[in-house]
């Protein structure tokens, strides 16, 4: 026989008001799976018109992100469980708790907590100088590259499309799934690159966007004067968006000058002084200046392994005798 049971009697359950027959209609009411959805609608409508306390949700925010960037299962607090299972005789027992979880989740998601970048995304972040490699749960592998940021959803990749969002620069090794899922690099709500198995690399920095093939195929979906667009890419293809918005394709390039920063080499092809001088601060956080603007017209061939700005601040110096001059944080290049 199917249990019936009215929102005011949950309500009085739930302010711990219910007589021993209502509990037990109650409790047989909500383990059954076409009433869950009605239980969590008239459990918000409860806790919002009854709240248990004001929680201050930024300190709140910022211990539930602490303990799931260490690895740590989130616990209601002792003392917490301890008033609650006074003023709420239901709740105790492990199944019991289970439905406290429920309810502070409904509660997150009704709050819109949950749509809050934080919560819904664990971030990869390397410093100056610094890179790294990340493992996605799918098998994929991603090389992050210095000052550069990479945002993976912290429960993992559900639904038809694994994304992740990235700030910076770094190579994505795919790995092909059994259900052919897509997986999208996001650099802007405006920009982003879908694969189902490759190897490539994004430059996502203010000075520009540019996408890298080295084998398989990708789309990329961009917006331009608010209309949709998309671009297929082939091996040996570089895309990058041009002044007006639009992406341009470059056909059978060097795909050895990319990700070259992985063995901390960087390779120059008639590359202009000025790109590597933004190359040096994007990725050392060095700020460089010119004694002659004529200098930044020079361009650099060739293939130079360092592991800091100064060293390749030296290399650049050599190549085109030049003088660095270092005056605290300020670094000038000045003619000889």
């Amino acid at each position: 026989m199917e249990t019936i049971v009215s929102k005011h009697t949950l309500f009085e359950y739930l302010a711990g008001r219910a007589n021993p027959l209502e509990r037990q209609l109650v409790e047989d009411w909500i383990v059954q799976k076409q009433n869950a959805e009605t239980f969590h609608h008239w459990l918000l409508e409860y806790e919002t018109r009854c709240p248990q306390f004001l929680p201050d949700q930024e300190a709140a925010l910022s211990n539930l992100l602490r303990r799931l960037d260490s690895g740590l299962e989130v616990h209601a607090e002792e003392q917490m469980l301890e008033d609650e299972s006074r003023r709420l005789p239901w709740l105790t027992g492990r199944s019991n708790r289970f439905w406290l979880v429920a309810a502070s989740v409904t509660l997150l998601v009704s709050c819109g907590w949950w749509f809050r970048e934080p919560l819904q995304y664990k971030s990869y972040q390397t410093a100056y100088g610094q890179t790294t490699d990340v493992y996605l749960e799918d098998g994929s592998r991603v090389a992050l590259n210095s000052n550069s940021k990479l945002k993976v959803p912290r429960l993992g990749f559900n639904g038809t499309v694994r994304e992740v969002l990235l700030e910076g620069e770094a190579e994505f090794s795919v790995s092909h799934t059994i259900d052919n899922k897509r997986f999208v690099v996001k650099t802007s709500d405006k920009f982003q690159v879908e694969v189902l198995g490759t190897t490539f690399s994004v430059f996502a920095r203010p000075r520009g966007t540019k996408v890298a093939l080295k084998s398989g195929s990708v789309r990329i979906d961009y917006s331009q004067n608010d209309l949709h667009r998309e671009v297929m890419m082939e091996p040996g293809d570089l895309a990058f968006l041009d002044h007006e918005g639009a992406v341009q394709l470059e056909r059978k390039q060097d795909m050895k000058t990319f990700a070259s920063w992985k063995e901390q080499r960087y390779v120059f092809n008639g590359t202009p002084v000025r790109e590597i001088l933004a190359m040096i601060e994007e990725n050392f956080g060095q700020k460089v200046s010119l004694s002659d603007s004529n200098i930044a017209l020079r361009s650099i061939t060739g293939n130079f392994k360092t592991k800091n700005a100064e060293e390749l601040l030296k290399t650049i110096s050599e190549v085109l005798d030049v003088k660095v001059e270092q005056n605290g944080s300020t670094i000038l290049l000045t003619n000889n």
